[in-house]
């Protein structure tokens, strides 16, 4: 119920500018992708009430939909608790292996024995990763985004402009407008004005989007250099799983990641080879 196909509409200002995107759209082919150039009556058809502006797009019919990432996640959550999972809520400080054992310390200064330890922090796994000798060039690509409420506007599916950096995409929960790339760390101030640039954008190419209500976000995307997660074991122990790094795309690549881990925690051979996913492939 909480995934659904309703294709992808990728919007461009003009056609150069599609165009000089044919290269991605190459790539996206090659690899099995399937989409298709629409002109502006197609447009007009996906997506009623766009701006008369934009007359080049690409439409991905196969593209998926989350109906909402918090209740999904939730939702898998709560399977997992109910399967004999339990949840213990603290503050990881340091990871150390000692013996046959894995030892969390956690804030409070409570210790955790574990035979396996899978460190998926997101933005925040770096510092755990240093604890155990992986120094990982990890930094947090803060995105914004503004949801507004249900019914802001007939959306129909999730909307790409290209050009401008951002996405809007329809929700149970509303209507959200985000994106952005802003490199400032784990402890700077939100600037919700970025969120205020492309809620304006939106105004301008969604007429009569409706902008009452919104609830605005800002969240850390962890981010490595050349865009490549980290997933394999530590380097002092094969007891410790590394699975982070996924930038823009870890709901996306959630499952493919935890098959992964848990056939590197089975001691089974992967799916696919980890190798240039390794932590030290910086070092």
């Amino acid at each position: 119920p909480f995934i659904s196909k309703t294709g992808t509409l990728d919007i461009y200002d003009s056609e150069a500018s599609l165009n000089a995107a044919s290269k991605d759209w190459d790539e996206k082919e090659n690899a099995g992708f399937a989409f298709q150039r629409v002109d502006r009556n197609d447009i007009e058809e996906l997506q009623p009430g766009l701006a008369p502006q934009f007359r080049h797009a690409v439409f991905s019919a196969d593209g998926l939909q989350v109906s909402d990432p918090y209740d999904f996640t939730r939702a898998i959550f709560d399977l997992v608790i109910s399967r004999g999972a339990s949840l213990r809520k603290g503050e990881a400080q340091r990871i150390d292996a000692v013996g046959e054992s894995t030892i969390v310390t956690l804030e409070n200064g409570d210790k955790i024995d574990a035979d396996k330890v899978v460190i998926a922090c997101g933005a925040w796994s770096k510092k755990l990763a240093a604890t155990l000798g992986n120094i990982v060039p990890l930094e947090t690509e803060r995105g914004y985004n503004t949801t507004l409420p249900v019914g802001a506007f007939n959306l129909t599916r999730q909307l790409y402009f290209n050009d401008h950096g951002f996405v809007v995409t329809p929700l149970s929960t509303g209507i959200r407008v985000g994106g952005a790339v802003e490199l400032g760390g784990l402890e700077l101030k939100p600037n919700f004005r970025r969120a205020e640039a492309m809620l304006k954008k939106a105004e301008r190419f969604l007429p009569g989007l409706k902008l009452e209500g919104g609830r605005q976000w800002m969240g850390f995307r962890p981010s490595m250099p050349d865009c490549l997660p980290v997933i394999g074991t530590a380097r002092t122990t094969p007891s410790v799983i590394y699975a982070f790094g996924h930038g823009h795309l870890g709901l996306t690549q959630s499952a493919a990641t935890a098959r992964l881990v848990t056939q590197m925690a089975n001691g089974d051979e992967t799916s696919i080879s980890v190798d240039p996913f390794r932590p030290g492939r910086f070092s």
